[in-house]
């Protein structure tokens, strides 16, 4: 006998889904965890953990990622202030949850988790992270809550890309054995 169907009671009178439940069942979903730093000349130095991070095209490389409008990031690559995107290692999910949010770290004193240096474009690069890519905006699409940034890959750098990488599911850090 087939088992009975999922009960979903995340529906309201009106067809529209509740943004809980929703959030709730987006945690299945496994993403690559990639770290977003920035420094604006008023805001200084800022930046957010992610997982909706994804290469974008080749030619020109470019890559996307969205981000809550309301963050101090947000605002500051708003100004078109150059950016890394940083994919740490298995060894650094304390940089991840840093930026994440996740330690009473804020604003500069996150950037006190793992090792920083400048890129070329002056945006701040993570030590020993998997990849790190220094981008400029090319885009920025608004919708709803967040904000879709297209970037323009101006440099990258690989420092430990055979390193396992950190995930993000079910509301927690993943790490998965050494890809060697």
């Amino acid at each position: 006998m087939p088992a009975a169907a999922p009960q979903t009671t995340w529906v309201d009178g009106h067809g529209a889904i509740n943004p809980r439940a929703f959030k709730q069942a987006m945690r299945a979903v496994a993403g690559s965890v990639a770290v977003l730093a920035s420094e604006h000349d008023m805001i200084g130095l800022c930046g957010i953990t992610a997982t909706a991070v994804c290469s974008f095209s080749a030619e020109p490389p470019s890559l996307l990622a969205c981000v809550n409008r309301s963050s101090t990031f947000a605002a500051a690559i708003r100004e078109g202030v150059a950016f890394s995107v940083n994919l740490p290692a298995g060894d650094q999910e304390d940089v991840a949850r840093a930026f994440g949010g996740m330690t009473k770290a804020k604003g500069v004193a996150r950037f006190s988790s793992g090792s920083w240096v400048r890129g070329e474009s002056g945006a701040p690069l993570l030590v020993g992270a998997r990849a790190m890519f220094e981008c400029r905006v090319a885009e920025i699409i608004v919708r709803a809550s967040h904000m879709i940034v297209i970037g323009i890959v101006s440099g990258v750098a690989l420092d430990r890309a055979d390193r396992s990488p950190v995930f993000y599911a079910h509301g927690r850090f993943l790490t998965v054995g050494d890809a060697n």
